[in-house]
């Protein structure tokens, strides 16, 4: 069986649980975190990079903010995205095989706890540039790691590469972006997965008796060891905005 958050039955299990198709902690609250004091009146077209099933596309369209494009590289979750939203584009994308002849000129690109998974951050970043529009906007939710630590071993290959908190401004300069912010969200990350083993246990039957007791069993435990790790400050998260550069 394939016990993984990022696959369709942890999606599925995450979206019920989260009462919306969100893979990421906070759900609309930190998106309305997230977005705070943009400059609406400057953004029309986004691109949601990491869009899994559509939740958080469908949310700033909803809201006004302009013309969505998510993009995933999960087949599953585009196809349930489409299913849910069709009003979205939605395309099944390598992110770092994104070409400027599809994807140009937006003004706010966006990933909420998405880049931890990519094996090639530098590249993903960088091809983000391409498909933006100088002084476009760019926002991250991710989780983040001391310089120079590993992440925590007990979430295993799942928890990808969290973004080194001392070293990201340079990361993205490489990659053609300014950085404008970075604040410390680690303390709403635990609350927030606080919250998410809660609904978990809520949850239970309705997890073992569609996915069965296994599936619940994995859930709680690999969240659990992820509080557990911001907790103990060997993990953390963050909200990061920058600027691409002329």
């Amino acid at each position: 069986m394939d016990f993984r958050m990022n696959s369709p039955a942890g999606k599925a299990i995450l979206a019920h649980a989260r009462e919306g198709d969100y893979a990421h902690p906070g759900e609309e609250d930190a998106i309305l975190a997230a977005v705070e004091g943009l400059p609406r009146d400057a953004i029309r077209r986004l691109l949601d990079v990491g869009c899994g099933r559509g939740g958080t596309a469908d949310w700033f369209q909803r809201h006004g903010w302009g013309e969505v494009t998510g993009v995933d590289i999960d087949a599953v979750s585009i196809d349930e995205a489409r299913q849910r939203y069709p009003e979205i584009r939605f395309v099944r994308q390598d992110v770092c095989r994104m070409e400027p002849a599809r994807f140009s000129g937006f003004d706010l690109v966006y990933l909420f706890t998405a880049l931890y998974a990519f094996p090639d951050q530098p590249e993903a970043l960088r091809r983000m540039r391409l498909a933006a529009r100088s002084g476009a906007f760019l926002l991250l939710v991710d989780y983040t790691r001391p310089a120079g630590s590993p992440p925590p071993p007990e979430l295993g290959p799942e928890i990808g590469n969290p973004i080194e908190s001392e070293t990201v401004a340079d990361t993205l300069d490489a990659a053609g972006w300014k950085l404008q912010t970075q604040e410390d969200w680690s303390d709403r990350f635990a609350g927030w997965y606080e919250d998410l083993l809660k609904r978990f246990e809520r949850e239970r039957d309705w997890i073992t008796q569609t996915h069965g007791p296994d599936w619940y069993g994995y859930v709680t435990g690999w969240y659990g060891a992820l509080r557990r790790a911001l907790g103990e400050g060997r993990l953390g998260g963050a909200l990061i905005r920058a600027v691409a550069k002329d």
